[in-house]
């Protein structure tokens, strides 16, 4: 997609959310058909419209997560001073809220604690099962690497 054509699907992006909220399925949904019809149209034909929605849904994320004009932006101070060092460490300017099903600001958040709440629990658990997965991925490199001989031939084995 050409800057023009992103800057573009990023304005789109925002009209959607400013009636629809945050919610990028919702979001990808309402705008796909208008955004790429001609896609879509072959998309269907190809079975593929699916994998179309997943990517589009995706870059709506991302695009709610990383708004940059300053629409919306408070200044954190004006909130309370003793929160700028703790936002500025931040990696992103929203986070997903699960009740809400949508990417919230972080002025947001402040404002609102328990969607606060629940954007962290929500990350929290999300670390949890990326950590979860990195463990059984640890135990998997531990029995390939091993030298125990039933290892190794179960390495062949999956190279045949």
């Amino acid at each position: 997609m050409l800057d023009s054509q992103s800057a573009a699907f990023a304005e789109r992006v925002w009209d959607y959310a400013s009636r629809l909220g945050n919610n990028a399925p919702r979001i990808a949904d309402e705008m796909m058909e208008a955004a790429f019809p001609l896609t879509c149209t072959q998309a269907r034909q190809e079975g593929a419209l699916r994998m179309l929605r997943t990517g589009i849904i995706s870059e709506v994320k991302r695009i709610l997560r990383n708004r940059e004009d300053g629409l919306g932006q408070v200044d954190f101070a004006e909130v309370c001073e003793a929160f700028v060092p703790l936002v500025k460490d931040l990696r992103s300017k929203s986070y997903f809220v699960e009740s809400a099903e949508e990417y919230v600001a972080v002025p947001d958040l402040i404002v609102e604690p328990d969607l606060l709440d629940d954007a962290r629990r929500f990350m929290r658990r999300k670390g949890v099962e990326c950590l979860t997965e990195a463990d059984r991925l640890d135990a998997l490199f531990a029995a390939v690497t091993s030298s125990d001989p039933d290892a190794a031939r179960a390495r062949q084995e999956v190279l045949a």
